[in-house]
């Protein structure tokens, strides 16, 4: 039977869990493990997994896919640990918010018999732990995916296959890409939130001015709930994208301040010009209308499909082939005569 260990239970490791208890994958083990023991507990009472080990290495021993879903501080010690307690043609993955310095540790600590492919689902939530897992948090989000230099396409495939059965859009990048626009479009908002609330409590008229905050300064300030320590371990391992979008943030809301500052020459047409191309940008992103070139593929020609790659593993051959031949038959009737 396939195993596939999940390292971490909290909110992302156990959502993972439940999602892939609730796929289309046949005959698979998951099994969690985690430092805290009220994680563990947590994890175990959701129903995310088959079992949950106290001891890591009993959790990966036999694993075809090790999943890191630990805050990324804890990500170099534990590749360090693992690296000679795991089984030959073993994936190992994580889903960690900064990407390049992941790949360095396991590049540096993981045999050539293991292969590493980072990921990250573009999903979560501002309240941690185990009891807030939700088996559909990565459904229709993009996954990106990030294989190490010695990845094999068997072993990017095999990851590919775990994100499309967790219903999750597979979104190949590289490192500096991912930690480029992930500062942009995570790391900054979470960081704009923390500052906004920071901004605004300090104030001596805090208890007046909290009063009168509503759904505007609930919205905006939701991210600051997160969790810390995650959000530490992205500043600390990916400092420089952030700071260059904080840049560009502060001239963004600069040339705001102009507009505002000289109160005689405030000009309505060029405020609500602003305001509008924002609000239109906004709606097209919602809408999916942005012109981004496509990225839903497989980086290189000959990966084989979901179907391939894991079919046996998952599904076994006999069922695979039952599979193929109805799905040739339908094909054969849909044509017609």
């Amino acid at each position: 039977m396939p195993k596939i260990a999940i390292v971490g239970t909290g909110l992302m490791g156990t959502s993972l869990g439940l999602a892939l208890r609730n796929s289309q994958l046949l005959n698979l083990e998951v099994v969690g493990t985690d430092s805290s023991g009220g994680a563990r507990g947590g994890a175990q009472k959701s129903g995310a997994f088959d079992r949950v080990e106290n001891r890591l290495l009993n959790a990966v021993d036999g694993a075809d896919i090790v999943v890191l879903a630990t805050p990324i501080m804890a990500m170099q010690e534990l590749l360090e640990v693992l690296a000679s307690n795991l089984p030959e043609g073993c994936v190992v993955t994580d889903v960690g918010s900064s990407k390049k310095v992941v790949l360095e540790w396991a590049d540096r600590y993981l045999p050539p018999h293991v292969e590493f492919v980072g990921g990250h689902p573009m999903a979560g939530k501002e309240t941690p732990g185990p009891e807030n897992a939700d088996p559909n948090l990565f459904k229709g989000k993009a996954y990106c995916i990030i294989p190490s230099v010695r990845a094999s396409e068997r072993a990017a495939a095999e990851i590919s296959t775990l994100v499309e059965a967790i219903e999750a859009v597979p979104f190949y990048i590289s490192s500096e890409e991912h930690d480029s626009f992930v500062a942009a479009v995570s790391h900054l908002p979470f960081l704009l939130s923390v500052a906004l609330v920071g901004c605004t409590s300090s104030s001596a008229n805090w208890d007046d001015i909290a009063r009168v905050a509503s759904s505007g300064y609930h919205d905006m300030t939701r991210l600051a709930s997160g969790d810390t320590i995650m959000h530490r371990d992205i500043c600390v391992t990916n400092p420089e994208p952030i700071v260059s979008w904080i840049d560009s943030f502060i001239r963004e809301l600069y040339q705001v301040r102009q507009m505002l500052s000289d109160t005689e020459n405030i000009d309505p047409a060029t405020i609500l010009q602003m305001f509008e191309e924002a609000r239109v940008a906004r709606v097209k992103w919602l809408n999916g209308d942005y012109g981004a070139r496509a990225r839903q593929y497989n980086p290189h020609e000959e990966m084989p499909t979901f179907a391939q790659s894991m079919g046996d593993m998952f599904v076994g051959r006999k069922l695979l082939d039952a599979q193929k031949r109805i799905f040739r038959g339908t094909g054969a009737r849909d044509k017609g005569p």
